[in-house]
């Protein structure tokens, strides 16, 4: 069961797991939440580790640095044919 945290709007979730050869997977679930249903989502896939511990930390600190450089894009706007001047 992976481990759910809250950070600046977005809620993600640390899905890390062992693998068959003892090695951890990080591996973290990032959502956002608007009227009571997610919103968008995205997956993101790390690298494996020796340690559960080393993976959860990289798990969480790549969730952090992704919403800390998803904020305040409009994942809402419409595309455009349009090249800016």
């Amino acid at each position: 069961m992976g481990q759910k945290h809250d950070c600046k709007g977005y809620t993600f979730l640390d899905e890390t797991a062992v693998m068959e050869d003892g090695y951890y997977r990080a591996c973290v679930a990032v959502m956002t939440l608007g009227e009571g249903r997610v919103r968008s989502q995205r997956f993101i896939d790390l690298e494996t580790f020796r340690t559960e511990e080393n993976a959860r930390r990289r798990a969480v600190e790549a969730a952090l640095a992704w919403i800390d450089d998803d904020r305040g894009k409009d994942r809402l706007a419409l595309p455009t044919n349009f090249s800016p001047l």
